[in-house]
C-alpha cells in the first residue's frame, strides 16, 4: 500500500472558536467551487489557493489510485496530517487506476495538476525525462536534508533518474516466495527449498490435473495480478541489463538464465492456470487468489497476501503458510528482491511544491515514525526506511507475524535490485509481459523473447 518534519502547533483558542472558523472556511470553499463553475477561465484550484492565503493555510491536493479497503488507511493518514499541521491542509482525490496516468498528464498539460500524485506504474523515468514531474533535491533542505540517507538504498534508487531524486516512496514493495505447508508435506517434504533445483522439483510434484481440469498447481511464473519475467530477473542478476543506455537483455547472462527458467514452464497448461487465477480474481486491499485459497503450492508475492488476502478470503490458511526468499539460482544467492514502491511525485505546475514535499516526507514516516509504523502494519506494507521498520509498533507487528521478517530481510539485502528508471520503462515492462506469455505458450525461444524485449524497450 508502500531531517525531521516538524508539526506546527495550532493557534490557541477555544474549541468552539476553531469549529466556528472551520465552518466558515467550509462554507467559503463551497461558495468558491460554485463560483468557479460559472466563471470562464477561473479554476477551482486557483480560487482555493487564494482562499488558502487568506486563511494562512497552504492547500495541497493529493491524487491517489487506491480503491476499496486500501482507502481506509489513506483517509486516516490525511486526517492525521491535517490534525497535526496548522499551515498545510491536504485534500485527497481518488481516481481510477486504469486512467490515472492519463488524467495526470492531462492535468499537467492544462496547467492545473495536483500537488502530489502517488504512482506505482513503471512511468517515473518517462515522466522525469519528459519534464512532467519535478526534481525534489532542491526542497530537501533544513529539516528535510537527511531524507535520502534515512531511506532504504533501494527506495532512493527507485526514485532517482539521471542522478536526481524525483520520487519519495510511502512504502516499499518487497517480493518473496510463499509456500503452502500442508501441500509441501503431502509430497513428503518437511522443509522449504533453498536452491532453484529443489524448488523446481518440489513444485512439479504438486500439480494436479485430471480430465482437462486443473485442481491445483505447484508454481507458475506468471499471474494475472501482474507478476511476470521482469519480477524474476533480479534473482538471476538480470534486473539492469544495459549496453550503454540501451536495454541489452539478449547478451546478459542473468536475463538469459531467467528466460530459460521461465520457458521451462511451457510444459504446463497456460490457459488452465490463467483461467484459475482469473476465476478467483485479485482485488486490491483483500481478495481471493489461488494461493490464498489453497490451490497453489508456491506464490511469488508481497506481504499483502499474508496480511490482507488470506485473513479476508480464507482464514483457514493463516497457519498453513510460510515465506522464504526466492531460492538460490546459481547466479544470485537467496536473500534479494525486486526493489519497488508506492512513490509520491510532484507534477510540473504544482502550486505548492515545497509543502507537497513536506507532506510526502511525512507520508514516508520521516519525523513521523510511530504513527506511520502503525499505518504500515495495517496494510502489511514495508516501510521506506529501516528507522520505521525498527520502531516499537512495527516490531510488535513483526513479532506477531514472524513471516514478515523475510520481507524485511530481502528489501535491505545487497542482492536486491531496483530497475533503473528509463524514458521507455512502460514499453519495456509491457514487452516483458508479452514475452513471458510467449515463452509459456512455446511461441518464442528464450533468445527471441529477449530480442523482442530489447527491441520494444529501446523503441
Amino acid at each position: 500500500m508502500r531531517g525531521t518534519v516538524t508539526s506546527v502547533a495550532r493557534p490557541r483558542g477555544s474549541e468552539r472558536g476553531r469549529k466556528f472558523v472551520k465552518s466558515r472556511v467550509v462554507v467559503l470553499a463551497a461558495a468558491i467551487a460554485a463560483l468557479a463553475s460559472f466563471v470562464p477561465g477561473l479554476s477551482s484550484s486557483s480560487l482555493a489557493q487564494t482562499a488558502g492565503k487568506s486563511a494562512a493555510v497552504t492547500n495541497v491536493t493529493w491524487w491517489t489510485m487506491w480503491s476499496g479497503a486500501s482507502l481506509i488507511p489513506v483517509n486516516k493518514m490525511v486526517s492525521q496530517f491535517n490534525k497535526t499541521h496548522s499551515t498545510i491542509h491536504v485534500t485527497e482525490l481518488n481516481i481510477p487506476s486504469t486512467t490515472g496516468d492519463a488524467k495526470l498528464l492531462s492535468s499537467v498539460a492544462a496547467g492545473d495538476p495536483p500537488d502530489v500524485f502517488t504512482e506505482w506504474n513503471a512511468t517515473l523515468g518517462e515522466f522525469a525525462h519528459d519534464g512532467a514531474i519535478l526534481p525534489l533535491d532542491q526542497y530537501l533542505t533544513g529539516p528535510l536534508a537527511g531524507l535520502k540517507k534515512w531511506e532504504y538504498p533501494a527506495a532512493v534508487q527507485g526514485g532517482t533518474y539521471n542522478g536526481k531524486l524525483y520520487a519519495i516512496p510511502q512504502a516499499m514493495n518487497s517480493w518473496a516466495l510463499y509456500y503452502n505447508k500442508s501441500m509441501l508435506k503431502s509430497i513428503g517434504v518437511s522443509t522449504p527449498p533453498t536452491t532453484l533445483a529443489e524448488f523446481q522439483a518440489d513444485q512439479a510434484k504438486e500439480w494436479q490435473i485430471s480430465n482437462g481440469r486443473l485442481d491445483q498447481y505447484g508454481f507458475y511464473p506468471y499471474s494475472v495480478s501482474g507478476v511476470w519475467l521482469s519480477y524474476y530477473l533480479p534473482f538471476f542478476g538480470g534486473a539492469n541489463c544495459f549496453s550503454g543506455t540501451k536495454y541489452d537483455l539478449e547478451h546478459c547472462k542473468g536475463a538469459q538464465a531467467a528466460a530459460a527458467w521461465t520457458a521451462s514452464y511451457g510444459k504446463y497448461p497456460y490457459s488452465l492456470v490463467v483461467g484459475m487465477q482469473s476465476a478467483y480474481g485479485n482485488v486490491a486491499g483483500g481478495g481471493e487468489d489461488p494461493f490464498s485459497m489453497g490451490k497453489a503450492g508456491f506464490e511469488m508475492e508481497g506481504p499483502w497476501i499474508g496480511s490482507s488476502y488470506i485473513p479476508s478470503a480464507n482464514p483457514a490458511m493463516a497457519d498453513n503458510f510460510g515465506v522464504i526468499p526466492f531460492p538460490a539460482t546459481g547466479q544470485i544467492p537467496p536473500g534479494g528482491t525486486l526493489g519497488q514502491g508506492n512513490y509520491d511525485i510532484v507534477p510540473k505546475g504544482s502550486k505548492h511544491p515545497a509543502a507537497a514535499v513536506q507532506f510526502m516526507a511525512w507520508l514516508a514516516g520521516y519525523g513521523n515514525t510511530q504513527y506511520m509504523a502503525s499505518i504500515d502494519t495495517s496494510g502489511g506494507w514495508i516501510p521506506a526506511s529501516p528507522v520505521v521498520t525498527n520502531s516499537a509498533p512495527y516490531q510488535a507487528y513483526v513479532h506477531k507475524y514472524p513471516w514478515m521478517k523475510t520481507f524485511l530481510q530481502v528489501v535491505s539485502s545487497k542482492y536486491t535490485e531496483t530497475p533503473n528508471l528509463t524514458p521507455t520503462q512502460s514499453a519495456y515492462y509491457t514487452a516483458c509481459q508479452v514475452a513471458t506469455q510467449e515463452l509459456l505458450t512455446n511461441k518464442m525461444t528464450p533468445q527471441k523473447a529477449l530480442q523482442y524485449i530489447d527491441k520494444q524497450g529501446n523503441g
